[in-house]
């Protein structure tokens, strides 16, 4: 039985619904950095009856995560860093180093 992933297995078939439900996010968070607005994407066609066009922006900001990840792996991948998709402890910062850069490009304050 596949329980007791995030501390002491639970005794109630409802904790082990937990536990596993919280196994399942750490996971995709680790292998999806852009879960949050996978989520948010999902959300707001679920809050608008699925009208695709009031959830344009969601998608977009999903879309350019999707972009944006996807080049730092290629970068990774270039030179010889692995893993390739840094763990998520680590994306915090890489995007602040990317947006710092940016600022700096566009000198911006």
């Amino acid at each position: 039985m596949f329980h007791g992933v995030l501390g002491d297995p639970s005794k109630t078939e409802e904790g082990r619904q937990a536990n596993i439900k919280k196994a399942t996010k750490v996971m995709l968070e680790d292998k999806n950095p852009c879960i949050k607005e996978h989520d948010l994407s999902f959300k707001c066609l679920n809050d608008t009856n699925y009208n695709r066009d009031a959830c344009a922006g969601y998608f977009e900001n999903y879309k350019r995560c999707k972009e944006f990840w996807n080049n730092i792996r290629v970068e990774r991948r270039k030179a010889g860093i692995q893993p390739n998709l840094p763990p998520a402890e680590e994306r915090d910062q890489i995007k602040q180093e990317y947006f710092n850069k940016m600022k700096d490009r566009t000198g911006t304050q």
